[in-house]
């Protein structure tokens, strides 16, 4: 009797503590991937601050900004704005852990090289970084709301105002760099990912050096999820492009504010 107490106590303890693992590991990826739903502003806006945990001051001003029509658009650019930096930053977190695990290049190539495989992941990371900065970048921007132009002339509109196209540049450096990045860094990297997990899928351990059936079962599985992740990656490359267009058109759009 005694024994069959300690066993269900010990099986009790165990599966609180798998619990307990799992619901940090889920609680973790929920951060990493969110996505905050577009609805109507209020919605977003109580979104965004159960994420970072907006104060209530800014909740309040960013509720009142809502309210206005060239609010309400910008709270929901700034969104698409997150979520898409956030999108990018699991992307390549994923494509840090594939590679790790999932991919080695320098086998398949026929030459020992295992720095390559860690260029490739560390590589992953930082882009990941990068996304993830960009993501708190779009939130300084959300809270800091549209930059207020000022008078196009001055003296009673005798003059212009140098401060005005000054401004107006400024308001389109943040559509610019978006631009810059899901050109020139995050479309080219889902690509090359791509092509590297397309040469290079082999789990960490090759499936040959294992007894059946486990060889069977890893090699299929890993292949499965290396075809997956190449195909993702060139979905994401084509929509970098897309989102480059869009960040570009958006700075188009603030430049034809000068007073030329």
């Amino acid at each position: 009797m005694a024994g069959e107490t300690d066993f269900l106590s010990s099986l009790t303890s165990r599966y609180a503590t798998a619990r307990g693992l799992f619901t940090r590991v889920s609680t973790f990826l929920n951060k990493a991937t969110f996505k905050i739903k577009r609805g109507s502003p209020n919605e977003m806006i109580d979104a965004i601050a159960k994420r970072f945990k907006t104060d209530d001051y800014d909740r309040l001003v960013l509720k009142e900004r809502a309210e206005t029509k060239a609010g309400a658009a910008f709270i929901d650019e700034k969104t698409q704005d997150i979520n898409r930096a956030s999108f990018h930053r699991s992307a390549f977190a994923l494509n840090a852990f594939t590679h790790l695990f999932f991919v080695d290049l320098a086998a398949q190539l026929s030459f020992s090289f295992l720095t390559l495989k860690f260029a490739f992941a560390l590589a992953n990371v930082l882009l990941a970084l990068l996304a993830h900065s960009s993501v708190r970048q779009s939130y300084r921007a959300l809270l800091a709301g549209p930059n207020a132009l000022p008078p196009k002339r001055r003296l009673w509109g005798m003059f212009t105002n140098p401060a005005y196209n000054r401004a107006v540049k400024k308001n389109s450096r943040s559509y610019a760099q978006s631009a810059w990045e899901e050109k020139s860094l995050f479309r080219p990297a889902y690509f090359i990912n791509a092509a590297v997990i397309f040469l290079g899928a082999q789990f960490i351990i090759p499936p040959d050096r294992l007894i059946f059936p486990f060889s069977f079962i890893i090699g299929k599985i890993s292949g499965l999820f290396t075809t997956l992740i190449m195909a993702f990656d060139l979905w994401r490359g084509i929509r970098a492009g897309d989102a480059a267009r869009t960040a570009r058109e958006r700075e188009v759009s603030v430049y034809r504010d000068l007073d030329i």
